[in-house]
């Protein structure tokens, strides 16, 4: 895919070989710092297949200033270059996933599914429903919490129709600009990338 088209943006704190080294494609998850954890699974079990995966992505902006707002304290910004392959996603209308309304919405309609009786009971009978909860859970581990449960089965179809998160993600397509001037920007870079000034 060519870069042509448009730049990205990252902020990092600088090292002597910030702008030569060549940053290969992450081989652990990420578990998310903002988004809660119940919400970044089920996220990811909506995930199309071609999309990237974001506890694997790397993040960036469309714009330097906004790289500089979501990166670290005496960071600086430099532009992504791309070695080879890359697969790109960008978050329509939204600087930030962590803005994103499902972040509110999906929590407030699994708890009012699972309802009071579920909130108010022991830990004991909180346990199987509360792996929703735990972190980076794969597709299959989600197909297999609603699966297994008769709560979940109930409400599985009804979960899953109100994740919304991927109607505004946009996979920028080889030889495409950007879908958004100020929307958040993950990728997974199979060649590498670099950091250029």
């Amino acid at each position: 895919m060519s870069q042509s088209n448009f730049s990205i943006f990252r902020s990092v704190k600088p090292e002597p070989d910030t702008t030569i080294e060549l940053r290969m494609p992450k081989t652990t998850m990420r578990a998310p710092t903002y988004v809660p954890y119940v919400v970044d699974n089920l996220w990811e079990w909506k995930r199309p297949k071609s999309y990237s995966c974001r506890r694997f992505s790397v993040y960036a902006s469309p714009q330097e200033y906004l790289a500089t707002e979501s990166g670290p304290e005496g960071g600086t910004v430099y532009k992504v270059e791309f070695k080879g392959k890359f697969k790109l996603c960008q978050v329509k209308g939204w600087s930030d996933s962590r803005k994103h309304p499902d972040c509110r919405s999906l929590k407030k309609v699994l708890t009012k599914r699972l309802g009071q009786d579920w909130i108010d009971s022991k830990i004991s009978e909180k346990e199987e429903l509360g792996r929703l909860w735990i972190p980076c859970l794969t597709k299959d581990e989600m197909n297999y919490l609603f699966g297994s449960n008769e709560k979940l089965r109930d409400i599985k179809d009804e979960i899953y129709n109100a994740i919304t998160y991927w109607n505004d993600v946009a996979l920028i397509k080889n030889g495409n600009g950007l879908a958004d001037p100020e929307g958040e920007l993950f990728f997974e870079a199979e060649d590498g990338y670099y950091l250029r000034s």
